[in-house]
């Protein structure tokens, strides 16, 4: 936050005080630090809440991870202590923080250790640090341990020096938060002697930790980035306590640079020794530049340059609103506690020798501050450029403030006769706003000049000289000078500002609508596509994009804008070396730069995933706003890549999931009329063997009368096997035939035979009911399904009532059972694949295909199955739609016809590939 209505420094600062403020309320956080496990934190914990319980403070424990150690429950005697709550998961029972228990207690202060654990599944919260938000929200103080490993922020730096990813992390904004970090060091040797003699975990993982993580090497990185990390706090609570106080800065406590943007050709020169005085120091340092609004297109540009070359120099660049650049300068150095400031030398600003350098300012106004002014080594470049001549749209700049004051005086000249000479001013003030609205400020103040030269020559006295008798008139002019260039800068301001803001509005509107169109992209071609075509249309430069294809070693132009694009070998070695190296090369950059081509990695999460180039060596004048511009697109491409990769790679392995889950249940379903006719077979062929010579030749016959029935059953089995797998791809080309209803139902009530015992059946259905059009094998297999399904649910001793009507060209076929049921929000859902009973093949309720395969076959026959309530109120009623066929229409029809032929619309080959809990 920039404050430009009061620069005193002596100024208490409101976000200070408000973060101040904020850690001294109720509900304050307070963490034990420390570079790893068994360093001592939650002794030193236990310790400091034992002194305060002696001192009479609220202090219970929350829930102490003591990892065996007689020592740390040794702390915990003589301090309230709250119960814990058991937890199930996986069969196993945890004991874990009670947060209720604690908010009901409301102590002043509750101990929770190990704030990025993460809690058993069945609680209100998945984290621990969750559970501490709830207790701050609601007013009590908390103490916790934490080790750094574990800072969000620092995840990658730890997974580098371990080689071990974190997943349970803390937020930094939780930490940030703390009222108070206290941090607890050891040694590396100090700590793996504890580890040795036990004092830390038990004796097995003390070995396994020795053996890992705990080396002698990786204790010293995390104990550095430890001390790094209260380092920082330390210097941000020194800043806040300056700023709540009112502390005119710097204070000289961690040295700090901030280098002074000016825009110009000097700021490079100036952010390369702040960073190499920076390496030399061993400090931070940044840079920072004051937007007054009036940067023209060729210090955006340089201000552009500026920030990539500090960002690759591992700087910080801030921009800042202001209008005057010394005092937020000096500002933001105070509240942020530089040491130091860092100036290029700057360029006499010639016949404006009223305007004193920022060098001089400084060195009157930042006297707690070192000043280090830097040579500018970029005098060649200045003479080089004001040897340029004059563009067109600089010539038109200049040319308007001639043109309208001459208008201006043409217009006057009409008028002066009627006008007095105080209001003929007003005609050249309209002209100099005129001039500010059209070409700016500085062909206002050429305008302000020239009207105020032409108002005294033309029409002052003595007339035709610059001379001035009056003295009423010479106020006149001055205060006209005055006027018009105050008016003219205003003018000219307004004017900047439109600009800026229009070209905000252009950009913001077309970035919105790049990013729907990235969004409505469904696949990678279409994204590679959109993408090019936007950053070739929006830069007026071809554009390519390039990856690796699967087994092909090569980059290949996947995606190109406009069409033809050739790239000639030096600029593939350019593409090659950036798919290598994730970094740009090419137009531009710092590797095989002679080139028209700039090659940009798209890259997500170490993984590249393409090569997008453009040809910006074709560009004359590249735009300021380039390279900002290039950024947001690449990183907006970028992330639609990803976002499609993601979907295709999750798509592909849920089908791969989903085609294994069927080829499973599909064997489950069919294992049980697979075994029953092996068995028999394998029976009758063992009796036929063994018992030769014992066996009659009517046995004899009858046995290999047995093995060929069942050997053509186990064919039909297999048949219609192969044809419930086809008829999900709709390969399966169906042979219809004429048939009764009574045939189908007898057949399959024949398989049923043995699972009928103990069922009473009950048929009901006119004997004039015409003939089905169908193809029985499936049809029959549909009807085995739906009455062993009802045979399941039935109770002993029930009643299966299987009903047909004709209803206008539709047989209608309803097989009720006196089950338990089905729930009304589940009768859609008994028809998804896999919904079981929660034991797969292996319970009761089969593998869940048998209602599903039901409405793939008769939906492939044109019609419809769907559960309803029994008609009595008890039980389930499956309701079969068949459409019926005149036998004189027949011969219209395909007599092997593919099943998607057939299905009516909307209808698909097998249900969706749902998994739900439950089947009938």
């Amino acid at each position: 936050m920039t404050r430009t209505d009061d620069n005193d420094p002596t100024r208490p600062d409101p976000d200070a005080l408000l973060t101040t403020a904020r850690r001294e309320a109720r509900g304050g956080l307070r963490i034990f630090l420390g570079a790893a496990p068994g360093v001592g934190k939650t002794f030193a914990m236990l310790r400091t809440a034992g002194e305060r319980v002696a001192e009479g403070e609220d202090i219970v424990l929350g829930v102490i991870e003591s990892h065996g150690r007689e020592e740390t429950e040794r702390l915990c005697v003589g301090i309230e202590r709250l119960a814990l709550t058991t937890r199930e998961h996986h069969g196993q029972r945890f004991r874990e923080f009670d947060l209720d228990a604690a908010l009901a207690r409301a102590p002043g202060v509750v101990l929770v250790d190990e704030l990025a654990h993460r809690n058993i599944p069945g609680g209100r919260h998945a984290r621990r640090y969750q559970d501490i938000e709830e207790l701050l929200a609601a007013g009590i103080d908390v103490w916790t341990t934490l080790n750094v490993q574990h800072i969000e922020s620092l995840n990658d730096a730890v997974a580098r020096i371990t080689g071990i990813r974190m997943r349970e992390t803390v937020p930094d904004a939780l930490i940030n938060r703390a009222r108070d970090i206290s941090l607890i060091d050891l040694t590396p040797d100090e700590l793996i002697q504890r580890l040795r003699q036990g004092r830390v975990y038990v004796p097995e993982q003390a070995r396994a930790a020795l053996e890992g993580f705990f080396s002698v090497t990786n204790l010293t990185a995390l104990r550095e980035l430890a001390l790094q990390t209260m380092a920082e706090r330390i210097d941000s609570d020194v800043r806040d306590a300056m700023g709540a106080r009112g502390v005119a800065g710097p204070w000289p406590v961690r040295p700090r640079i901030l280098v002074a943007l000016s825009g110009r050709a000097e700021d490079a020169t100036l952010v390369r020794a702040a960073h190499r005085m920076a390496e030399h120091r061993g400090v931070r340092w940044r840079a920072v530049h004051i937007d007054t609004g009036r940067a023209s297109p060729l210090v955006r540009l340089a201000l552009e340059r500026s920030t990539q070359l500090i960002e690759q120099l591992g700087g910080e660049v801030v921009v800042l609103p202001g209008q005057h650049r010394v005092a937020e300068l000096l500002d933001y150095a105070r509240r942020h506690n530089m040491t130091t400031l860092m100036i290029g030398r700057g360029q006499p600003r010639g016949w404006r020798f009223w305007h004193r350098s920022l060098g001089r300012r400084l060195l009157r106004e930042a006297r707690a501050f070192d000043l280090l002014v830097v040579a500018d080594d970029s005098r060649t470049e200045r003479q080089r450029r004001s040897k340029r001549p004059l563009s067109p749209l600089q010539r038109q700049e200049w040319l308007h403030p001639v043109l309208i004051m001459g208008a201006s005086l043409g217009l006057a000249l009409l008028m002066h006769q009627a006008l007095a000479l105080a209001n003929l001013s007003l005609v050249f003030l309209t002209g100099v706003l005129l001039t500010a609205t059209l070409s700016g400020t500085r062909a206002a103040m050429l305008s302000a000049v020239l009207s105020a030269l032409i108002y005294n020559f033309f029409f002052t006295e003595p007339r035709l000289s610059l001379a001035m008798i009056q003295r009423d008139q010479l106020l006149t002019v001055f205060f006209f000078f005055v006027v018009a260039m105050i008016g003219g800068q205003l003018a000219g301001r307004a004017r900047r500002q439109l600009i800026a803001l229009r070209a905000s509005r252009d950009q913001t509107r077309r970035l919105l609508q790049f990013s729907r169109a990235l969004a409505a992209a469904p696949d990678q071609d279409s994204v590679r596509t959109t993408g090019v075509t936007a950053l070739a249309d929006w830069l007026q430069v071809p554009a390519v994009y390039l990856a690796r294809e699967a087994g092909d070693e090569t980059l290949q132009v996947l995606a190109a804008h406009p069409g033809g694009v050739v790239l000639d070998p030096v600029a593939r070695q350019a593409a090659d070396w950036t798919w290598h190296h994730q970094r740009p090369s090419g137009h531009g950059s710092q590797t095989l730069a002679g080139q028209r081509w700039r090659f940009i990695a798209l890259v997500e999460k170490a993984r590249i995933l393409g090569v997008v180039g453009l040809a910006l060596g074709d560009q004359e004048a590249p735009p300021y706003d380039q390279e900002v511009l290039i950024d947001t697109l690449i990183s907006q491409l970028g992330m639609a890549m990803a976002r499609t990769r993601l979907v295709s790679d999750l798509g592909a392995a849920r089908l791969a999931e989903e085609n294994e889950r069927l080829r499973s249940a599909l064997l489950s379903s069919v294992s049980h009329d697979l075994r029953t006719p092996l068995a028999s077979i394998i029976g009758a062929a063992g009796a036929l063997r063994t018992l030769d010579d014992q066996l009659s030749r009517e046995d004899k016959q009858e046995l290999l009368d047995g093995v060929l029935s069942e050997s053509e059953r186990l064919d039909r089995y297999i048949q219609n096997l192969l044809d419930m797998t086809r008829l999900g791809h709709g390969t399966l080309r169906i042979e219809r035939d004429w048939v009764t209803l009574s045939d189908l139902v007898n057949a399959a009530l024949a398989r049923l035979s043995t699972a009928l015992n103990g069922i009473t059946l009950v048929r009901d259905w006119p004997e004039d009911l015409p003939l089905l059009y169908v193809h029985p094998a499936l049809l029959e297999q549909a009807l085995v399904n739906v009455i062993e399904n009802a045979i399941r649910f039935s109770p002993p001793q029930g009643r299966i009532v299987i009903r047909a009507a004709r209803l206008a060209d539709m047989l209608v076929i309803r097989i009720s059972d006196e089950g338990p049921g089905i729930p009304e929000a589940l009768r859609e859902q008994v028809f998804d694949m896999f919904f079981t009973g929660g034991a797969g093949d292996r319970g009761r309720h089969g593998s869940g295909l048998g209602l599903a395969i039901c409405r793939g076959m008769v939906g492939a026959h044109g019609g419809s199955i769907n559960a309803e309530a029994s008609p009595d109120g008890h039980g389930t009623c499956i309701v079969i739609h068949l459409p019926l066929v005149d036998r004189h229409d027949h011969a219209d029809h395909d007599e092997r016809e593919p099943l998607d032929e057939r299905r009516p619309a909307g209808e698909k080959a097998l249900p969706d590939q749902r998994e739900h809990p439950d089947e009938r």
